[in-house]
């Protein structure tokens, strides 16, 4: 049975198991959410358990870990995807409830609709594919599926550290990235590493009354923002001493490559809703996302935010900054030079702390001499109806380099399918069903060709 008349066949079913777990409201950032962690990766056990997975549950939340064996010499591979979301804030912006969702203008909403479960989800109705159509599947898989990659995946670098050894696999494939445009089918060749911490100004011992302190208080609001301004000068470079010594030039063949996609501002002005495009000066849009690295405020607050007036002089003012790092940037070495520098420039009358909230990560690059990329790319050619452009993307998954390395260094090929405009950690998350459907095909397709590289992996 080819991929296309198995999907007609069964797509109304396939969407209503994906509305199953987008139900879920598996939010690892917010403690309340905790027995949904737990709950959908019972319901990822019983999907994958029907396939013919032998299924555990390892940590706190739970990894989801499945095992198929195929028969013969076929290869191994490692499918890597994370279930918990990102927190739905703020409701009032959602159209319709972020977990209730809702299937309109080809396509459907809610929190995790793209990030990450419309994306997992392709992946489990390929298997599911292979099961109906054929009685199994044609490699064996390992199944990994966190919930905690939006928050650190802390739980995951344990289990890896005393798992990782017993998955080793010939590839991983991970399809939470995703194409330029519905137009231009996108395989990413690596990602930005992050670094990502708080800095916490401290003024007076508590807030006080701003008639009778103001003048002689110093207010920690102004302190943060005095440090913030420093961070950045007028070209938008970063102005850490030290922070682009180990920056990698952009090859002339990539920038060939970039510069001749649909990537101007006014592309980017489109996608953002923004007056204008920032940066740094001397690079593209895409050059800038792609290969630079940056330096962004999460979030900031000090002092009362609440209705009407309160005259204080805050005691605290905390800012969130993460910096996306490329290749070759060591982001421990970042993360130092990032804090000596914050401490360098707090102005008098003010102590800080500079905290680091998560391990930092290293960027990551994917080989494209790979047969399992070859794979991808026909794959996504047949799906898709064009070769896939080989892109950067600015984003992170930062547990992937420790999974690569736990498992034996096997090399890691990103097929996402998202879209820019799924506004992806925003309000009214979605997922275009185009290209879940064409997703799935690519998917079938990716685990025949790779069914065809004979395996290398020394288990």
């Amino acid at each position: 049975m080819q991929p296309n008349e198995w999907l007609s066949r069964s797509y109304s079913d396939l969407l209503e198991e994906l509305k199953e777990f987008l139900r879920f409201s598996s939010v690892s950032a917010q403690p309340q959410y905790k027995s949904e962690l737990y709950a959908t990766a019972q319901w990822l056990k019983g999907y994958l358990e029907k396939l013919g997975f032998v299924v555990q549950l390892i940590g706190e939340p739970p990894v989801v870990h499945g095992y198929y064996e195929s028969s013969g010499e076929a290869p191994t591979v490692l499918f890597y995807g994370h279930y918990d979301v990102q927190p739905p804030e703020p409701l009032e912006l959602w159209v319709s409830p972020p977990f209730s969702p809702r299937i309109a203008d080809d396509s459907i909403y809610a929190r995790g609709a793209c990030d990450d479960k419309g994306q997992v989800f392709i992946h489990l109705a390929a298997w599911k594919y292979f099961v109906e159509a054929y009685g199994k599947l044609p490699v064996s898989i390992h199944v990994v599926i966190e919930g905690q990659e939006e928050t650190g995946s802390e739980t995951l670098y344990q289990v890896l550290a005393a798992h990782g050894m017993q998955w080793r696999s010939d590839v991983v494939v991970v399809s939470d990235t995703g194409f330029f445009s519905e137009d231009i089918p996108t395989l990413t060749i690596g990602l930005r590493g992050i670094v990502y911490g708080e800095i916490v100004v401290q003024g007076p011992s508590r807030d006080l009354h701003s008639g009778s302190f103001g003048g002689v208080a110093p207010n920690p609001a102004f302190g943060l923002s005095s440090i913030l301004a420093a961070l950045k000068g007028p070209d938008q470079r970063v102005c850490i001493p030290g922070f682009y010594e180990r920056v990698r030039p952009i090859s002339s063949a990539e920038r060939q490559l970039w510069r001749s996609l649909p990537a101007d501002e006014a592309h980017y002005i489109r996608l953002m809703g923004a007056p204008a495009v920032v940066g740094e000066v001397g690079f593209s849009p895409l050059e800038r996302i792609g290969s630079r690295p940056s330096l962004d405020i999460n979030g900031m607050y000090s002092g009362y935010t609440g209705e009407g007036s309160k005259t204080i002089i805050p005691a605290q003012a905390v800012a969130k900054v993460s910096m996306r790092l490329v290749p070759d940037q060591d982001p421990t070495e970042i993360w130092q030079l990032f804090k000596s520098y914050v401490e360098s420039v707090t102005p008098p009358g003010f102590s800080v702390e500079v905290r680091l909230l998560h391990d930092p990560a290293p960027a990551f690059e994917t080989p494209t001499e790979s047969p399992y990329y070859q794979a991808a790319e026909k794959a996504i050619q047949e799906a898709f109806g064009k070769r896939p452009v080989p892109i950067r993307e600015g984003g992170s998954i930062p547990v992937l380099s420790a999974l690569q390395k736990s498992i034996g260094g096997a090399p890691v090929i990103l097929m996402g399918f998202g879209l820019p405009t799924d506004a992806v950690h925003s309000p009214n998350e979605h997922f275009r069903l185009s290209q879940l459907r064409k997703g799935i095909h690519a998917a079938i397709r990716f685990y025949e060709q790779a069914a065809l590289v004979r395996s290398s992996s020394a288990f």
